[in-house]
């Protein structure tokens, strides 16, 4: 019963969202995704698509690779359908908590402003499930309102949330993670319109350590840095020695 509240409410806000279309939050986590290394031919799974707004920003970069969009709301995924299709876009109605998709190891799996939405006691298997399709090379991306955001709104614009907008606190997400296998490689707290909005994370599965020189990685250029960078410091040492 829940879920068909949560699914009727999206349903009946298509058209807000297409109002509202792409903003600076929503352009802003597609530049993050860009740093990350998201290319032509990357392979994405989209999980809470919505009605395809972050979508429409992944088929411009993404021509040769896949992406997978799955949503709970028939509407919002007909309407990306009927506006946002290409060969290499599948749409899906399924709830996120217990998705099915055909990618193999996608490059990327994105939560985009989504966890506040599913309850909270869903989190744990959801992230199972979400560890369970990912390859050794899979970033998992989380983008979430910072959770006194969130209790902020609900303490003073309870008017303007969602069916399901809860503050999804920091150390029990942080414990689910890792129980499902997976480690954070980046977090970052930032604003767009107020300071401390959102936060960002950027998980993989875990691995065991395996002592590799990161010299072996590098660039030309990188390693011709970072021999600039070591003669400055021997000056600096030598400097301190005199």
């Amino acid at each position: 019963m829940e879920t068909e509240r949560v699914s009727a409410f999206y349903d009946s806000y298509v058209r807000e969202q297409a109002a509202t279309g792409i903003n600076d939050r929503i352009y802003g986590v597609y530049e993050r995704l860009i740093g990350l290394g998201l290319n032509a031919h990357s392979s994405v799974l989209e999980l809470g698509c919505g009605i395809g707004m972050m979508t429409s920003l992944l088929k411009r970069t993404i021509n040769q690779g896949q992406i997978h969009a799955i949503d709970l709301s028939e509407a919002s995924i007909a309407y990306g359908k009927e506006h946002i299709a290409t060969p290499n876009l599948t749409f899906s109605t399924q709830d996120i908590t217990a998705f099915e998709t055909t990618l193999n190891y996608p490059d990327y799996i994105t939560l985009i402003d989504v966890l506040e939405h599913v309850p909270l006691e869903k989190h744990a298997a959801l992230f199972e499930r979400i560890a369970a399709v990912m390859g050794p090379n899979t970033r998992f991306v989380i983008n979430l309102p910072n959770p006194d955001y969130i209790a902020h709104d609900i303490a003073l614009e309870a008017h303007s949330l969602q069916v399901i907008d809860q503050p999804v606190p920091f150390a029990p997400m942080i414990q689910q993670l890792d129980a499902a296998n997976l480690e954070l490689m980046q977090y970052e707290k930032y604003g767009i319109w107020h300071h401390d909005e959102y936060q960002w994370f950027v998980l993989r599965l875990k691995r065991p350590f395996k002592e590799e020189t990161i010299d072996s990685s590098l660039t030309l250029f990188q390693k011709f840095l970072r021999k600039i960078k070591r003669f400055r410091i021997k000056r600096i040492n030598n400097r301190l020695l005199q």
